[in-house]
């Protein structure tokens, strides 16, 4: 799963086999060869379908919270429960951003909306809708973008056989886009992934250290892109390094 990863200024890799990824956007997806062993949820009007949940559950659910829930709801239905790593690098930014005006006002801030915005309440939501008392992190954007994400789950993968990975965002609040780019559809991508060892497509992932900042991703991440369209690689510039990818299809 990785190599050198501890050692600084050289170059890290990370490798995995995908068993299965589903994604989900409020917009449609034109239809195109996209990478083995995938599905895209229907676009359902714009709202990502939560139907295997109670009337009530699905009342509770966020635009986000929906899209994140329903990919992982397919997954784990795929291949099980598993531990999970959760990304996003806003979250509930309508939710927050909504709150910070109502403190500018001088307002209370609702408890079950604090509830339903604090980073890891869509990782909790998820496990909770699937019964699993397995772990799960959620981490936020950073240096590395969303590919800390896979960073996490190769550790994990050291003490399990697979791991569900997901990534979901949403547009930003307009007071952000001067300063942030920002996504242009609510969307959400989970992967099962496994150790390298296991047959099927193999992705393989590699850090290449560099300065500089990162290169702005206007609507989905390149990778996602890639994912749908079935680019076999590509690259990702971050603030500290450039991430490479590459998609094998090996039966």
């Amino acid at each position: 799963m990785t190599e050198n990863m501890a050692e600084s200024g050289r170059e890290s890799r990370l490798a995995f086999t995908v068993k299965h990824w589903c994604f989900w956007q409020s917009a449609p997806e034109p239809q195109t060869t996209s990478w083995p062993n995938g599905e895209i949820l229907p676009y359902n009007q714009g709202k990502a379908d939560v139907g295997f949940l109670p009337a009530m559950q699905r009342r509770r659910l966020s635009p986000l919270a929906r899209a994140a829930c329903a990919v992982a709801w397919r997954s784990r239905s795929e291949n099980g429960d598993m531990p999970s790593v959760f990304f996003s690098s806003h979250g509930e930014s309508q939710y927050y951003f909504e709150m910070l005006e109502e403190l500018a006002k001088g307002e209370h801030v609702s408890p079950s909306r604090f509830s339903q915005c604090v980073h890891n309440a869509i990782a909790g939501l998820s496990s909770f809708h699937n019964a699993s008392y397995l772990p799960y992190v959620a981490l936020a954007g950073g240096t590395e973008g969303l590919y800390a994400a896979f960073l996490e789950a190769g550790g994990m993968l050291l003490d399990v056989p697979q791991v569900l990975l997901v990534c979901y965002e949403q547009p930003l609040p307009d007071a952000y886009l001067p300063y942030l780019p920002g996504s242009q559809t609510t969307w959400a991508l989970a992967m099962t992934l496994g150790r390298s060892a296991s047959a099927g497509p193999q992705l393989q992932l590699t850090r290449e250290p560099a300065n500089g900042p990162a290169i702005p991703e206007k609507g989905l991440p390149n990778f996602v892109q890639a994912v749908l369209s079935g680019r076999q690689s590509g690259s990702c510039r971050q603030d500290r390094a450039i991430w490479h990818w590459r998609m094998d299809d090996v039966s």
